[in-house]
């Protein structure tokens, strides 16, 4: 993975070595007047041999996280499960009192903000640029997971009927996966030929689910007597953390 390196002068740095696969943009230093320092952002778009603007910070940091950035879902759902994990494909925009608005939104979330204007977050980083996380106020809230990784849990299984329901329960992160990577890229380019794979994707993963929800109401039969156990909200918290990191373990979030 490509590290940030200053560049020949004090005020710009390097994500990578110029002329290598790795090599991903630079961040500069500017200051004018009696002007804060500011620190612009640009990232290179090997398709176009070019650099594009993707930003501006008041800290080199900051700067450096728009590059190559990672942008997630700005929706806050609830107290329970905080704000949406999985990854920003477009942004809602719209001027209001001549300032410019904007949330950045994953494909499950696509459609709020109705009436705002639809752009493609290339799109809108291009024109206006774009920090990862820059209009939350406070820190992104992701509640805490008290569940181990769903392989650990499955290996450390004391019964057949516990394995097979880890084991259920492992087969929707995948799924998952597929059918929000496909929502989002219906979001970002809603024709007819992306109907199709999200309707299938879609499918494909509540029959994984319904699935894990009859093993573990097996598993709580067998073990616990219990009979007609839904789910556990937690559960099903622990599969979409372990989607969102295939997602973008397969570099398929953007």
């Amino acid at each position: 993975m490509a590290e940030w390196r200053q560049g020949g002068y004090d005020g710009v740095f390097y994500l990578g070595e110029k002329g290598t696969e790795q090599y991903g943009g630079y961040v500069v230093r500017a200051r004018g007047g009696t002007n804060p320092e500011v620190w612009f952002a640009y990232e290179w778009d090997a398709s176009k041999e070019a650099h594009a603007w993707v930003g501006r910070a008041t800290t080199a940091e900051d700067a450096q996280e728009a590059v190559k950035g990672e942008f997630l879902c700005e929706v806050y759902r609830d107290d329970v499960t905080g704000h949406c994990p999985w990854p920003g494909v477009i942004v809602r925009t719209t001027v209001y009192r001549g300032e410019r608005l904007r949330m950045i939104l994953c494909g499950a979330h696509s459609g709020v903000m109705r009436g705002w204007e639809r752009v493609r977050i290339e799109e809108y980083r291009t024109e206006h640029g774009l920090i990862p996380n820059d209009p939350i106020i406070g820190k992104r809230i992701i509640p805490p997971l008290d569940l181990p990784p769903i392989g650990e849990a499955v290996l450390k299984a004391s019964t057949l009927a516990e394995r097979n329901a880890w084991i259920a329960l492992g087969n929707v992160v995948r799924p998952l996966a597929d059918y929000a990577y496909w929502r989002g890229h219906y979001a970002r380019y809603p024709l007819d030929v992306n109907e199709g794979p999200r309707s299938n994707a879609r499918e494909h993963w509540k029959r994984a689910q319904e699935r894990a929800e009859g093993m573990y109401a097996v598993y709580m039969r067998e073990d616990y007597g219990q009979n007609g156990a839904a789910l556990p909200p937690d559960f099903l918290r622990l599969v979409e953390r372990e989607a969102v990191a295939h997602l973008k373990s397969q570099k398929r979030g953007k």
